[in-house]
């Protein structure tokens, strides 16, 4: 666990070195909260409600939205590409801790950094222009926080599934390019997916997008009733463990791939 902790804690103290990188990081987001907000705004028209939505509670989603984007930022994908790009995967594995344990430590330490450093300063720009994004209830910020857990561990596993592509192509840039393009699109995260035409809508709710974005969001502004939210959150926990239950295969047999070949 020490070695885990230490792997957290240098990687806050190397991103306390960009501090450039966290105020244009913070002033693009307030751009891009600015400018979905404002088409919320401009989209309801002189309408206070849409789908049993107020346009009050869409400014919430929008901004509750921003803030999980910068908490939801995974860099284990990164990781592991580079370690195999430049031959040291094979040396990693023999390490005496499990190295996807040390890229999980690194990751929840850019989650606390990110924490301190862009969601608090977005948190108080959103509520000077746009009001206070309060939760529905108290029970709903309880249920959100417990699904946004979910919601975490099904980004990384789905980042670290991407990242062991490295072991079988060359190049991964296009590669993670549509992956993120895809979880904007399909996770809610910009337009939620009530939008969506109903069949598209059925069809999404099978894939585990959803329960990236859209299922924590709705929860926090009221949209699913508590009848609604607990079997959700069961199909969210079951993606946690069958992405797991993947992601424990397929390292497995890259570990024997890479000690078997050198790399």
């Amino acid at each position: 666990m020490k070695a885990y902790l230490f792997a957290a804690k240098l990687r806050i103290q190397t991103a306390l070195a960009y501090r450039f990188d966290i105020l244009s990081t913070i002033f693009v987001q307030c751009i891009v909260m600015f400018a979905i907000s404002f088409f919320w705004i401009a989209a309801y028209g002189g309408d206070d409600s849409v789908l049993d939505v107020s346009r009050k509670s869409m400014l919430t989603y929008t901004t509750i939205s921003i803030l999980m984007g910068n908490m939801l930022t995974m860099n284990v994908q990164h990781r592991i590409v580079d370690s195999v790009k430049n031959g040291n995967v094979a040396v990693d594995m023999l390490k005496p801790v499990s190295i996807y344990g040390l890229y999980l430590a690194e990751d929840i330490g850019d989650f606390v950094l990110s924490v301190c450093q862009k969601v608090i300063p977005l948190f108080v720009i959103s509520t000077i222009m746009f009001g206070l994004p309060k939760p529905s209830s108290a029970i709903s910020l309880i249920l959100f926080l417990i699904s946004f857990v979910f919601a975490y561990f099904i980004n990384w596993l789905l980042a670290a599934l991407l990242g062991m592509c490295a072991f079988q192509t060359l190049s991964m840039g296009a590669m993670m390019a549509v992956k993120s393009y895809i979880i904007k699109l399909l996770s809610g995260s910009i337009i939620p997916l009530w939008f969506f035409p109903h069949e598209l809508q059925v069809v999404l709710e099978l894939l585990p997008f959803v329960s990236i974005y859209q299922l924590p969001l709705g929860i926090y502004i009221g949209k699913y009733t508590l009848d609604d939210i607990l079997p959700r959150m069961g199909i969210q926990l079951s993606w946690v463990l069958i992405l797991l239950i993947i992601f424990n295969t397929v390292q497995k047999k890259m570990a024997d791939r890479v000690l078997i070949q050198g790399g």
